[in-house]
């Protein structure tokens, strides 16, 4: 499969299960994504890394800052050791820069809808998702490929296709969502895109520059309507 790669399986997801049990109340501490986003309106998220504290406000940073992003932890990761322990050991054995980090639990019988992450905050960088928990097995479709990824399991997949994703069973699907700037990324995943797309991806590129000089006049913006 050209849009998805098992990375490694056996993985014991149990700590992670814990913890989330245990502050099941940070499911509802960010609501922004699910409400702003409607591809994402049948998941709820914990952010465990970012740029900003909110994450509408976190995808307004990755579109005018993609290279130089980096996920920093959120208010919400002290809450969860093993969870960020992971994804730090994760980018750390790529050689990586960390982009965003959440957990990301999709309603029974519900679905991630068809879209594709444009932009080169993405055409930078490889996703990774490690699936904590799924009674049927995560379906994905990605690119006219389909997989099912099973609990345990840690998969690369490529976002810049046209991709969605089911929840088949009667209990919430949960997974660890890690963006990764890396040399592979760079040399490899970034290469691919650009020949596949070449026109897209000069225009993702043009884009961020554009959204990169109109940043700080937007921040300003912002700190002035904030303060009246």
């Amino acid at each position: 499969m050209k849009h998805f790669k098992l990375v490694e399986n056996g993985i014991d997801v149990s700590p992670f299960l814990n913890e989330i049990t245990v502050h099941s109340e940070q499911w509802l501490v960010d609501t922004s994504r699910q409400k702003n986003v409607p591809k994402q309106r049948e998941t709820q998220t914990i952010t465990l890394r970012s740029h900003a504290d909110q994450a509408v406000l976190d995808s307004k940073t990755r579109a005018a800052m993609p290279v130089r992003y980096r996920g920093h932890p959120s208010p919400m990761a002290s809450y969860f050791p093993h969870a960020s322990e992971y994804v730090d050991h994760l980018v750390e054995s790529m050689d990586g820069a960390m982009g965003r980090a959440v957990i990301v639990k999709l309603r029974p019988h519900g679905t991630i809808y068809p879209h594709t992450d444009d932009g080169l905050y993405w055409l930078l960088r490889d996703r990774y998702h490690l699936v904590l928990k799924s009674v049927t097995g995560s379906r994905f479709k990605a690119g006219g490929e389909e997989t099912r990824m099973q609990e345990g399991e840690l998969w690369w997949f490529d976002p810049t296709v046209p991709h969605e994703a089911f929840n088949d069973s009667d209990e919430g699907r949960i997974h660890i969502i890690v963006d990764i700037m890396s040399p592979h990324s760079i040399k490899s995943s970034f290469r691919k895109r650009l020949l596949r797309a070449p026109v897209k991806s000069l225009r993702a590129i043009v884009m961020a520059m554009v959204r990169r000089l109109a940043w700080p006049i937007q921040q300003q913006f912002s700190h002035r309507l904030a303060k009246t």
